[in-house]
């Protein structure tokens, strides 16, 4: 790309981060509820409570406050993880305003990060262009949009995802010890992100014994203390009673109810006034969209068939474990890379949040900065038409189009097979592993 192209792109770029993070502010200003609830249990948490079954009562004040957790349902609106909520400690005890206007700039930084690590990784001006490409026109999907307009947390997945692979071609062992920690938070604030690291064993023998014990220094260190700390224990086993009610919710299956009293309709609380928010919803012109893309969802909406979560957890792991036999037998005589190992771990991350049996929303889909980063950083024009795929999933991702249906979940669809490919088909440089020798 000559000079007049790269201003070109960087001025369109410009303009675009511009534009996006003023419509982000306007979003802000409908109230994101979501970031309410991690909030609040994030608080509870803090405070010493269990989170998942908390339910206001008036003496607690707005500290506890969540206007959306006020229904019959037994199990409360927070389903984030017990780390999750640790992280938030820093911010939990702001004025709930001020985090949520923090929480945008947030997202961008968050961005602007994955991009530098996917600038980093890229070795040609041409592949620099493509990343700086795929981190503009993510900014326009209905994904990003989803994402700030609720204040949800799923750009936590590809950041740690990235930053873990990132780390993991460093020649040292801090670098190690940092892709381990990396590695074990995204665990812990995504359980399912485990089949992940399903084909990185096919790396073993790659790197010495003191960088593997390193990078397994911090899995080791948290695991032992949420195992050690009855607290942490407690924590974890209300989690996984919460999730359990939450997969009833979204399946119909008999969710324990109860009363839990009336809203009291606080009129303003820790900077929020609920007259102001009425005014900003009415005045706005944003649209609430949002696809459901689980295979459960695609399987009824077609065919008329329920399908069970104990079928879908099944068949999503025949489904995994299948891909991951093929890759090992296709890739076996060329050897592997831990570029094509990243690729296939975060797509089978990304096949069980498809045939997960609870509702995967429209804001889960930024999942896929991180592929889709990396893919750009190795972009290679050999593999043009798995570009072009690519590509075309993400327009897919941007346009509301009233003559498609479902544009946003072919699209994501479209970039699993693409990104499924190029993990089979890649041959390159970038992210590649380094031999024992070479590894302190």
């Amino acid at each position: 790309m000559n000079k007049t192209g790269i201003w070109s792109l960087l001025l369109v770029a410009v303009i675009s981060l511009c534009w996006s993070l003023y419509r982000d502010v306007q979003l802000e200003k409908l109230f994101p509820s979501d970031l309410r609830n991690r909030i609040v249990g994030a608080r509870l948490q803090k405070d010493g409570k269990l989170p998942y079954f908390y339910k206001w009562k008036p003496a607690d004040g707005v500290r506890y406050y969540d206007p959306t957790n006020f229904d019959t349902l037994r199990v409360s609106k927070t389903t984030t993880t017990p780390y999750f909520n640790q992280l938030l400690y820093p911010i939990a005890d702001m004025e709930q305003r001020t985090i949520s206007r923090l929480w945008v700039y947030l997202q961008y930084v968050f961005l602007f990060i994955m991009a530098g690590m996917a600038l980093g990784l890229a070795t040609t001006s041409l592949q620099k262009m493509v990343v700086f490409s795929v981190a503009i026109s993510f900014l326009f999907t209905q994904a990003w949009i989803k994402v700030i307009e609720t204040g949800q947390m799923y750009l936590f997945v590809p950041l740690f995802a990235l930053a873990c692979c990132f780390f993991l071609r460093k020649q040292n062992n801090m670098a190690a010890f940092v892709a381990g920690l990396f590695a074990v938070s995204l665990v812990l604030i995504r359980p399912n992100t485990v089949v992940m690291f399903l084909p990185f064993v096919f790396l073993a023998g790659r790197y010495s014994l003191r960088y593997t014990l390193t990078f397994f220094i911090p899995v080791v260190l948290l695991l032992g203390y949420i195992v050690s700390n009855s607290q942490q224990r407690a924590l974890w086993t209300e989690y996984a009673e919460g999730l359990s009610e939450q997969l009833k919710v979204h399946q119909d299956l008999g969710a324990t109810r109860q009363d839990n009293g009336a809203d009291p309709e606080f009129l303003s609380w820790e900077g929020w006034n609920r007259a102001e928010i009425e005014a900003e919803q009415a005045k706005s012109n944003y649209i609430n969209y949002s696809e459901n893309g689980n295979v459960f969802v695609l399987v009824e909406n077609i065919f008329g068939i329920k399908l069970s979560p104990t079928f879908l957890n099944i068949a999503s792991l025949l489904f995994i474990c299948m891909i991951t036999g093929l890759f090992y037998f296709f890739s076996k005589k060329s050897g592997f890379h831990l570029y094509n190992i990243a690729l296939l771990g975060y797509s089978l991350y990304m096949i069980s949040d498809f045939f997960s049996p609870i509702y995967r929303h429209q804001y889960n889909t930024v999942q896929w900065f991180f592929p889709l980063l990396l893919a750009a950083a190795g972009y290679v024009k050999g593999y043009k038409w798995i570009y072009v795929a690519l590509v075309a999933g993400i327009i897919l991702n941007i346009i509301n189009s009233p003559y498609i249906k479902m544009e946003h979940t072919i699209g994501e669809y479209i970039i699993l097979g693409a990104l499924l490919l190029l993990a089979f088909v890649y041959k390159g440089e970038q992210l590649k592993p380094y031999s024992k020798s070479n590894i302190n």
